[in-house]
């Protein structure tokens, strides 16, 4: 029982449109089921505690409704959900909300113009650490810039999380021909989490074969 539910948790969300074979490591993080059951809690808080109002404006409820979605895996609906957010409530704390989420689907769908578009103009302006975190590692991606990173790192909750963005920082360094500063972030790096310890090793062989 004990593996099956580590499994669940583990195994990132499947979308139609790609195997999970394919999936990046940034795509593996932000799919993964916990991360979109916490979405669905932080705009479902948000609908009831954002306006300090005894009763959820349209817009919150609108937006919470497109999160469903979202867990489900239904990108297409989500979008539509979204975008209608953005037609309806242009300005509003949903509509901040809705742009982060169309910018985080197309990410993961590959446009990475459009998500660059939405992100960059939404990261700043949500209201939760987590989004924000998981904001700026799509630009570090996005942007092909370190110092996205960085600014994730400031989000962080927990010292696994900071370990994986660390060990993200590390290969996108390498990539970009700096092995000397990833080897040192991975030299220093203490991986005792299984959930990360592949990746990590992964990441280490990649930074050996191309030194």
């Amino acid at each position: 029982m004990i593996d099956k539910i580590k499994k669940f948790l583990l195994t990132p969300i499947k979308v139609t449109y790609k195997n999970r074979a394919d999936y990046t490591p940034i795509e593996n993080f932000i799919l993964n089921p916990i991360i979109l059951a916490l979405l669905v809690f932080f705009i479902t808080f948000q609908a009831f505690s954002l306006n300090d109002e005894p009763q959820p404006t349209q817009s919150d409820t609108a937006l919470s409704n497109a999160m469903i979605y979202f867990e489900r895996g239904d990108f297409d609906n989500a979008v539509l959900q979204l975008e209608s957010v953005l037609d309806n409530y242009s300005g509003s704390k949903a509509a901040h909300q809705a742009k982060f989420y169309l910018g985080r689907t197309a990410f993961i769908n590959g446009n990475k113009d459009k998500a660059l578009v939405f992100l960059s103009e939404s990261v700043s302006k949500v209201r939760y650490d987590n989004l924000k975190k998981e904001g700026y590692i799509m630009l570090a991606e996005l942007k092909n810039d370190v110092k996205m990173f960085d600014r994730a790192m400031k989000y962080t909750s927990s010292e696994n999380e900071l370990k994986y963005i660390s060990i993200l920082k590390a290969k996108k360094l390498a990539q970009n021909g700096q092995i000397d500063q990833s080897t040192m972030i991975l030299d220093s790096l203490n991986i005792d989490n299984p959930v990360y310890n592949d990746f990590y090793e992964e990441v280490y062989g990649y930074v050996l074969s191309i030194s």
